[in-house]
């Protein structure tokens, strides 16, 4: 098949607020409000992973024009600066938390995972302590997957159906452990065994960056034939 097939643009951020000068990739307040004011401007359609799983569900097309908005990891600004910014333009968007990082510093607590999970954020799982899953023994994906679910789910009150692999590391034995476990989907980053195909677990996300604010770059990333000019990696 070929590697021009069209695929739904899944953005992948990180932490959106103040550059603070460490590992973390980081999309500065502005660029993302450019970022959405764009986005809202050309009419594009933001929907949420819920609407991915149901088309995969009903064996529907993806629909054109349209993007999805994921943020890894929980930190504090996915709540106070992220989500603001999004309720006001109405877009819909999942986070993956860990749950052993969640009310560390720099990280939400589960208070505010749970007001997000309350106003309509999507919750999912980033594994129980952000493992890199071709690394762990098939004893512990369950701890990591299975049991990250429960416990997220337990805590904010609504079900996980989505999961978010750290790095966009996963094996065959980790996709059977969360497709046994309930999950509906499961996002990578640009990792995947076939260029043209959509697993639902393996949705292949496209970073974003402070760069991403200049309307070309953001453009070429949400037009739907991203895969076709970068280079896709093996699962792990």
């Amino acid at each position: 098949m070929s590697r021009f097939a069209y695929h739904i643009p899944i953005l992948g951020y990180h932490r959106v607020g103040d550059l603070k000068g460490d590992h973390v990739p980081t999309v500065s307040r502005a660029a993302f409000g450019r970022q959405l004011t764009w986005l809202a401007r050309r009419r594009f359609r933001i929907i949420s992973l819920e609407e991915v799983a149901s088309r995969l569900d009903e064996s529907r097309s993806m629909p054109r024009r349209c993007a999805v908005l994921t943020f890894d990891d929980g930190y504090e600004e996915t709540c106070t600066v992220a989500w603001p910014l999004l309720k006001r333009f109405g877009f819909p968007a999942a986070v993956f938390v860990t749950p052993a990082e969640v009310g560390l510093p720099g990280f939400a607590t589960w208070e505010q995972v749970a007001r997000m999970a309350r106003d309509g954020m999507t919750i999912g799982s980033h594994t129980m302590h952000h493992s890199y899953l071709p690394l762990v023994s098939e004893e512990r994906l369950m701890e990591e997957l299975v049991e990250s679910k429960r416990l997220i789910e337990q805590r904010i009150g609504r079900a996980v159906d989505f999961l978010s692999y750290p790095v966009g590391g996963f094996t065959p034995q980790a996709q059977a452990v969360i497709q046994q476990a309930g999950y509906r989907a499961a996002c990578t980053t640009n990792r995947a065994v076939s260029r043209a195909t959509l697993d639902r677990y393996a949705l292949r996300r496209i970073k974003v960056t402070e760069r991403d604010a200049h309307p070309l770059l953001l453009w070429a990333k949400v037009c739907g034939y991203y895969d076709a000019f970068r280079q896709l990696n093996q699962p792990h």
